[in-house]
């Protein structure tokens, strides 16, 4: 019998794998039918679905901007057995230069030991 993982388990391998530019770990947390919403797009966001769609989009992200970082802005907030948030600063550096930052949330829900739904919602920070 496999144990399931806890919300603060999965999130820490989420974290570990964001921390290791690994793709494959991230995509590695979710569900076949796990859909990350992603803030860029129109009103409901870019939605990439399962594991294979989830890797590539961080893989893309990984290769344009190789310095790219998520530092968490407090401890994740787990409510009951299958819902947390988190909150993180994301600072990168384009190819031709242009460093990008934003204060993020992330909406997750969570099923079986394995990332669901992974909604994100930005706010721009300008730099100087």
């Amino acid at each position: 019998m496999t144990k399931t993982r806890t919300v603060a388990e999965i999130l820490a391998a989420i974290g570990e794998a964001f921390k290791a530019h690994d793709a494959k770990g991230i995509a590695a947390q979710f569900a076949d039918d796990g859909v990350f919403v992603n803030a860029v797009g129109d009103l409901a966001g870019d939605t990439y679905t399962g594991p294979t769609e989830v890797r590539g989009y961080f893989e893309k992200v990984f290769a344009d901007t190789p310095d790219v970082a998520w530092v968490p802005r407090a401890a994740p907030i787990v409510i009951g057995s299958d819902q947390a948030v988190t909150q993180w600063c994301r600072k990168a550096t384009t190819k031709t230069g242009e460093v990008m930052q934003w204060y993020g949330v992330d909406l997750y829900a969570f099923r079986d030991g394995m990332v669901v739904k992974k909604d994100t919602y930005v706010k721009n920070v300008t730099v100087k």
